[in-house]
């Protein structure tokens, strides 16, 4: 029994051992299995990822590793409508890695002694004679599996569409004669049509058709059960599992049928599935055997008599080899609506397959390394994202030419409202304008010309060429480019027939037009310069030529801008000064002389100028804005976070500046009311400097308010500038870090950004510094301009031009009679300043004067003579009472019309406005005047002016009195004429000039106080305190006491 138990104990002890030592073993094989499966996870989530980026429909990969299982799997949607997805069993076209079966069969035909490499083509077909700098060069077979042919990449462009028998012989004669880019054996330059040259040659000397061959010698004997040449033919099994082609357009997938290309079959017309091209791989790899295994095998050898390729790779037949030292040999395949991407690695004996059915070029070789990274336990330093493609680019091309298109069809249409409106007016056809109209076409030229030569200068092809290979939008970018240039065209022409009646909003759509070109012009500029780092040789004598278009738009247009905005910027000052003055002299003088004088010259000759400024400051601000909006749409196609993260910067130094600008403003309108004070006291000083001068210690502190007045205008002005400045240079810094983050923390940030992307990035950025710091400088003087507009609108209300302009027309002008003027109690009252003073008040006054009347109005300073004046004349409007002329009740503004007046404190002008002096009985007369004022040798009639008026003050006012001779009004009021005169004179005026003015029947009413002519007087009136205190008639010499 013990035995027993010992022996179970034993037994127990050793089944313990061996379960240690299966788990010990096992639990490295479990963490290898976990391993496995969390690869094989992040594989599938960042294919899925780099699907949703690239516009890719639906995708099949395939993964060989030794030791482990095939991996074949589909993803996304092999038709998106029909929701059918992607399997092992899908079948896709593989685009150029169709060349290693051409190459395969090439080999084969080789060793059954068919064909020899290292024939001339000629051999097989005669007529094919290529030529290099037109001498005519024979070139083998091994070239052109080699890819050292001559024949230029942009080829492709002459292969035929179409789906006939011969589609093939079609091909290869449309190059029979071509003109080779090298001898023939001397450099590798990629041409997918020489493969085409290959299956042409296979089809000779086999005497079947190509897709009989491979099918029958190449694709059965290496047990490809799921693949093919071409179409699918007439089973409909096979065609479901065809997966529907897309082409991206407009920032996703579209369907595309793309068209047949037989005569391109060799080149990139097999179509297959994940599980043959499984099997392909391992066929190259020699993880299975063929037939044709040593074949495959000499295909592999690359060409080592040229030099490697860009990408440090060399052309084998069908593959390219890398010379990285990493022993991979891969092949993409592109065709319209299908990329492909096949690499693996004799050594390690890992393949990897990308299968799409999509035209996204650059996701799929992406999606081929990264995957081949992974399963080879390769983890690159910086995992560059793949560029976004040309889909993104048109697309937004697109949108904009659309936005732009609907805003000339807006324009169009509001010309036809405009006509209808008659806003708009038709203006007939001149030589001048049949000239400018043709003009437009030679201009447009070579801009049409560049849209013809896109394909040409983006990938070398034709037009129908690049609209079957292009993204579809490319196609609507193209076809709405050219709408733009016709809609533009056909805008111009209306706006020249049809022209605004305002003559600013007549420019206006093409000075936009023309800032929003010259803006794109000055963003493509950068473009160009940027792109012309990676343009191939061939193809850079395009960039030069959009180059030269673009900077001949961008300084043409701004020529034009700038030369159009001169003329409107003056024109602008011109009519807002003009308008204001218009609205000035229909203001009354009532209401004018309340408005503080600087403030009148600050605002017509300063205000006026600042705003009529601002159509350059606004239309070069547009410039700029199209030009960084335009980068910055280029910027986020190839960086688009950096992008983001670079705008919200710009953001942030515009909040700063909106935020300044707030403080700022404040600060220039109080300068802006110092330069009022300012105008005043300079107007102070050239009427004053008379009375300045008789004091020295007087014109020390009138200096002193000017200097402290212009030191306030000086200080505010400054600190509103240095805010603005410090605003500057903290955005201009800010602007300098994010260069300096561009190119020390985005690589850190973005590590998938590639350096060439930084590289243009920066370069984009270091343009766009101009642009921006040019808005940035123009706020300033947006502020000024916006504190001008409100001054200018708050100068306007204060003259609110209360004489009715169609009343004015109306007036009675160069009235010569009238018998008797009577004003019945009238009353004035001035406003008071204080409501707690009473204001000086004029009235009930009555007031009458007959034809051939001498009336004087004396009284003591203040009485309210000079107001009374300016009742009697309609210079201020009577509160209460009314003015008759012969009977008539008159209004102010006509009252003027019979008065001729020298009022004290006049004002003389050198022309003699109202006054017609190329009469010559008028010009007799004024001469006679001038010896009757004894000026004659004073002064002289120059045309319609005095020669001078830089005279004393009492020939100034005899002066006066010559202008009053000269308008010959019926009624004369004279303010203290006689005061400055000297006592010859004075007499002279009392007692003849006065005699003759009654005796030509005027009426003469004179405030005066020389008491020893009152006798001349009929009637004589007393003023005090704003009322008539006596009214004397008759001839006698009176004395009258205050």
């Amino acid at each position: 029994m013990k035995t027993r138990i010992k022996g179970y104990r034993k037994f127990g002890i050793l089944v313990l051992f061996v379960c240690m030592g299966m788990s010990f073993f096992t639990h490295p094989l479990r963490i290898e299995a976990q391993q496995t499966e969390t690869l094989i996870t992040e594989i599938e989530e960042r294919v899925q990822e780099l699907m949703e980026k690239g516009n890719i429909p639906g995708l099949a990969l395939v993964m060989l590793r030794p030791g482990r299982p095939d991996y074949i799997k589909g993803f996304g949607y092999a038709d998106l409508e029909k929701e059918i997805p992607v399997t092992a069993d899908t079948l896709f076209e593989i685009g150029s890695c169709t060349k290693a079966f051409t190459a395969l069969a090439a080999l084969q035909l080789e060793k059954e002694g068919l064909l020899n490499l290292d024939d001339p083509v000629s051999k097989y077909l005669p007529w094919f004679k290529p030529t290099y700098k037109k001498k005519h060069y024979e070139i083998t077979l091994r070239q052109f599996l080699h890819q050292t042919s001559g024949i230029p990449e942009n080829s492709v462009r002459y292969i035929p569409m179409g789906d006939e028998e011969n589609a093939l012989e079609q091909t290869v004669r449309t190059i029979k004669d071509i003109k080779l880019e090298s001898v023939p054996g001397k450099e590798y330059k990629y041409a997918t049509i020489n493969y085409d040259v290959i299956g042409r040659i296979i089809e000779v000397v086999t005497r079947m058709s190509y897709e009989d061959y491979m099918t029958k010698h190449v694709i059965q004997p290496l047990g490809l059960t799921n693949t093919f040449v071409g179409k699918p033919g007439v089973d409909p099994e096979l065609s479901e599992k065809v997966a529907a082609g897309y082409k991206a357009g407009f920032f996703a997938p579209r369907k595309y049928n793309a068209p047949a290309y037989r005569g391109n079959y060799p080149a990139g017309y097999i179509v297959s599935n994940g599980k043959d091209i499984a099997k392909w791989l391992k066929l190259q790899m020699g993880l299975e055997e063929s037939p044709l295994t040593p074949l495959i095998q000499k295909s592999h050898q690359r060409d080592e008599t040229v030099s490697p390729g860009g990408d440090m790779s060399s052309y084998a037949m069908g593959w390219q080899v890398s010379l990285s030292g990493n022993g991979l040999i891969f092949h993409g395949g592109w065709n319209p609506n299908y990329v492909s991407h096949f690499m693996f690695s004799p050594r390690s004996k890992t393949a990897v397959a990308v299968l799409t059915n999509s035209d996204s070029l650059s996701h799929v070789p992406f999606i081929t390394n990264l995957v081949m990274n992974r399963v080879q336990g390769i983890k690159p330093e910086r995992e560059y994202e793949p560029p976004g493609g040309m889909d993104k680019s048109y697309s937004i091309v697109s949108i904009i030419l659309f936005l732009y298109l609907i805003i000339v069809a807006g324009f169009i249409i509001s010309v036809v409202i405009g006509l209808i409106k008659k806003k708009r007016q038709f203006e007939p056809l001149t030589l001048k304008m049949a000239g400018k109209i043709l003009l437009g076409i030679p201009i447009l030229a070579p801009f049409i010309i560049g849209i013809y030569l896109l394909p040409t200068a983006i990938r070398g092809v034709n037009w129908k060429t690049a609209v079957v290979w292009a993204p579809v939008s490319f196609k609507t970018a193209a076809i709405l480019l050219v709408a733009a240039f016709v809609a533009s065209y056909l805008g111009y022409i209306l706006l020249l027939l049809f022209p605004h009646k305002n003559k600013y909003l007549r420019s206006i759509p093409m000075l936009i037009v023309l800032s929003v070109l010259s803006g794109i012009a000055n963003a493509v500029v950068i473009f160009l310069i940027t792109g012309s780092l990676v343009t191939p040789e061939e193809r850079l004598l395009y960039m030069v030529y959009y180059f030269g278009l673009a900077m001949l738009l961008y300084i043409l247009g701004r020529k034009v801008i700038q030369t159009k905005l001169t003329k409107i910027t003056f024109d602008i000052v011109y009519d807002m000064r003009m308008n204001l003055l218009e609205k000035v002299f229909y203001t009354s003088y009532q209401r004018f002389e309340k408005l503080d004088r600087g403030r009148v010259f600050a605002t017509i000759n300063d205000d006026t100028g600042q705003i009529g400024n601002s159509a350059n400051i606004f239309v070069t601000m547009l410039t700029s804005l199209i030009t960084i909006l335009g980068c910055f749409l280029f910027l986020a196609t190839i960086a688009f976070w950096a992008t983001i993260v670079t705008i919200g910067v710009i953001l942030c130094i515009t909040v700063l500046y909106y935020i300044v600008s707030q403080k700022a403003q404040v600060y220039m309108e109080e300068a802006r009311d110092t330069r009022d004070v300012f105008m005043r006291l300079l107007n102070g000083l050239i009427d004053g400097f008379k009375e300045l001068s008789i004091h020295f210690n007087k014109k020390r502190e009138y200096r002193d308010d000017l200097e402290k007045t212009t030191d306030e205008f000086r200080n505010k002005t400054v600190v509103a500038m240095v805010k603005f400045i410090n605003a500057f240079m903290i955005g201009e810094s800010m602007l300098i870090a994010i260069l300096g983050a561009v190119g020390f923390a985005v690589p850190k940030l973005f590590p998938q950004i590639q350096t060439f992307t930084l590289i243009s990035f920066i370069m984009i950025l270091l343009y766009l510094i101009g642009p921006i710091t040019g808005i940035l400088a123009t706020i300033p003087q947006v502020m000024q301009i916006g504190v001008a507009w409100r001054r200018v609108k708050e100068f306007i209300k204060d003259i609110p031009a209360n004489l009715d302009p169609e009343e004015m027309e109306k007036l009675e002008l160069n009235v010569k009679h009238v018998d008797h003027i009577e004003a019945k109690g009238v009353t004035f009252q001035y406003e008071s300043e204080n409501e707690e003073d009473e204001a000086f008040s004029v009235g009930p006054v009555d007031f009458d004067a007959k034809k051939g009347e001498v009336v004087f109005i004396i009284g003591g300073n203040g009485s309210g003579k000079t107001t009374l004046a300016k009742l009697l004349t309609g210079l201020y409007i009577p509160h209460e009472g009314s003015i008759h002329v012969d009977g008539k009740d008159v209004n102010n503004y006509q009252l003027g019309e019979y008065f001729s007046t020298v009022f004290s404190g006049y004002h003389l002008f050198e022309k003699l406005y109202n006054i017609d002096l190329s009469d010559e009985e008028k010009r007799k007369e004024g001469d006679e005047y001038l010896k009757t004022l004894r000026l004659d040798d004073k002064v002289n009639f120059e045309a319609d002016s005095l020669s001078t008026i830089d005279l004393s003050g009492g020939q100034r006012k005899r002066l006066a009195l010559l202008q009053c001779y000269l308008e010959d009004c019926p009624i004369y009021l004279f303010d203290e004429v006689a005061a400055d005169q000297d006592p010859e004179f004075r007499k002279f005026f009392y007692r003849e000039l006065l005699k003759r003015m009654k005796e030509k029947g005027k009426i003469v009413i004179a405030i005066t106080h020389d008491d020893h002519y009152f006798d001349v007087a009929d009637k004589v009136i007393k003023m005090d305190m704003g009322k008539i205190d006596v009214i004397t008639e008759g001839k006698t010499q009176l004395m009258l006491t205050s």
